[in-house]
């Protein structure tokens, strides 16, 4: 079972389009899928189209030692794909996570009996309890990333509270993140600035950036209206062929 965080601490770079996409490619593709949603704005919850009303979420399995995998996880519309929802209740749970004993190790525990070939797990930006549990959840960890100078700027900083988690938390358990690749999202390289950072992040992490490249295309931010995959809704634009291809990138990677 192969377990990945999409991570970044800046917010608005695609982590959750990136979710939904890569997760529902490998569905698909014949994998056996869970999305979790670990981000309170619960946006691959809503992209896919799941229900948190009336309904235990990802709050209740973090905080509630009675609450199981069962209780939370919800079959998507795509078969093989599962979501684990989240909604703003989480922004609550994630207050009452930090001042639990082994607050950063219970996401890990509620998951070691789940059955995938993949757990993708959508986080949120900020370095919290919340992003401390995907870390020591997941073995890999993809980095999107848009060619920006704050895009830039903020690499240091994150790639520093992986390491941090790593030689702290993670030793105890045996348990070290790693980057797995670097994902340029909305791509483009118009500008001057653009082409400098590209030029940077390509020296800073070499074969871990991802070939795959993530254009700007409206069919995406369509796909997530309709709580749909871009696949099911624009199998032919540019979105979905990135995504394919980002699919078909960390399969080979994992292999």
């Amino acid at each position: 079972m192969h377990k990945i965080a999409i991570s970044n601490q800046k917010g608005g770079v695609g982590k959750s389009t990136t979710s939904i996409n890569l997760s529902a490619g490998l569905a698909h593709a014949g994998k056996k899928v869970l999305l979790v949603d670990l981000d309170p704005q619960g946006h691959s919850s809503i992209g896919l189209g799941i229900k948190t009303e009336n309904r235990q979420t990802i709050a209740e399995l973090l905080c509630h030692d009675d609450c199981e995998l069962k209780d939370v996880i919800q079959p998507s519309y795509i078969k093989n794909l599962d979501v684990i929802p989240s909604d703003n209740s989480l922004s609550v749970a994630e207050y009452k996570l930090a001042q639990t004993q082994a607050k950063e190790f219970v996401l890990r525990t509620k998951l070691k009996k789940a059955d995938y070939d993949y757990i993708i797990i959508d986080t949120s930006p900020t370095f919290n309890t919340l992003l401390a549990n995907a870390f020591l959840t997941a073995e890999h960890i993809i980095l999107p990333v848009q060619l920006d100078y704050f895009s830039l700027a903020g690499i240091q900083s994150f790639l520093e509270s992986i390491n941090r988690t790593n030689a702290k938390a993670g030793s105890l358990v045996d348990h070290r993140a790693e980057i797995m690749g670097v994902l340029f999202t909305f791509f483009k390289t118009r500008s001057n600035l653009s082409k400098r950072v590209l030029e940077t992040i390509n020296e800073l992490f070499g074969n871990k950036v991802f070939e795959t490249r993530i254009p700007e295309n409206v069919k995406l931010s369509e796909a997530q209206e309709s709580s749909k995959a871009v696949f099911d809704h624009d199998p032919k634009c540019s979105g979905a062929e990135a995504y394919l291809s980002l699919v078909n990138e960390v399969m080979r990677r994992l292999k």
